[in-house]
């Protein structure tokens, strides 16, 4: 049983029959709309995408930039109670806020757009901004959560008093797959970013954000589902026990799903 905070299939698999993702068994995969990668019509596309995964199943759904709703103030407009969560911006600055791979900051257009989305119900992603817009939606925004991330340094990552900001809001951060974020390059080492963050934060705000068909910078043997459980045996061979596997691979996430908001 896994509830993953963040998966891109509906961008990298357009074309597809969205129903071959639906999750098997227990497992609950976050269908995020990666808008980055749309150069035409960016918002039909989201709200067609959104229609689709809809109509494929009962699953969370979320979408990774938002900056595609600043022209016109068309976010005052938009149905943000659909999504679990959204994100600003991606890796650059936009007209709400600044991102990992740029210098902007949070705008009086990016404070605007959190209140309409936070009045639907939605979650702030604070994933991708850089630290000084990380911080900036973080003193305005009340439901924040970290889809997907790491801790090891890389501009993309969180930094020690960013996690224990999050932990101090028991906002839930999703622990990314990705070997640029954590310099894992095995189940084993994946396992140790986890054993690592569990020693220092406890284990009530960590959650799994894979960044499937995001990245190919994934590990072979953790590079789907079935693999993560291996995770699941190496946790509790080192002296988990159930219930705090459980918070890590499911209940945190499901807290943060079910929650009203």
């Amino acid at each position: 049983m896994l509830f993953d905070l963040h998966n891109d299939f509906p961008t990298r698999f357009l074309n597809a029959d969205y129903c071959l993702y639906l999750p098997k068994g227990n497992n609950v995969v976050t269908s995020v709309i990666w808008t980055s990668e749309f150069t035409d019509d960016a918002e039909c596309m989201v709200n067609n995408i959104t229609e689709r995964l809809s109509t494929a199943g009962h699953m969370p759904i979320a979408i990774e930039d938002i900056g595609l709703l600043a022209n016109a103030e068309k976010f005052r407009h938009f149905d943000f109670s659909r999504y679990l969560y959204c994100s600003l911006t991606w890796n650059y600055n936009n007209a709400f806020a600044g991102g990992a791979w740029d210098d902007g900051r949070l705008t009086e257009l990016g404070k605007a757009v959190i209140r309409v989305v936070e009045d639907s119900g939605c979650y702030i992603d604070l994933a991708h901004l850089n630290k000084k817009s990380f911080y900036d939606v973080l003193d305005c925004a009340k439901n924040v959560l970290c889809s997907h991330t790491g801790f090891n340094g890389h501009p993309r990552s969180l930094d020690e008093q960013q996690i224990k900001s999050l932990v101090a809001r028991n906002a839930v951060i999703g622990l990314c797959t990705v070997r640029a974020f954590t310099d894992a390059n095995s189940v084993e080492q994946f396992a140790n970013v986890i054993d690592r963050f569990v020693q220092k934060y406890g284990c009530d705000c960590l959650a799994f954000g894979t960044d499937f068909n995001g990245s190919d910078d994934i590990p072979n043997d953790i590079n789907d589902y079935d693999k993560l459980q291996n995770v699941r045996d190496i946790l509790y061979r080192r002296g988990y026990d159930c219930r705090s596997v459980n918070k890590i691979f499911f209940d945190n996430a499901n807290i943060l799903y079910k929650k009203e908001r």
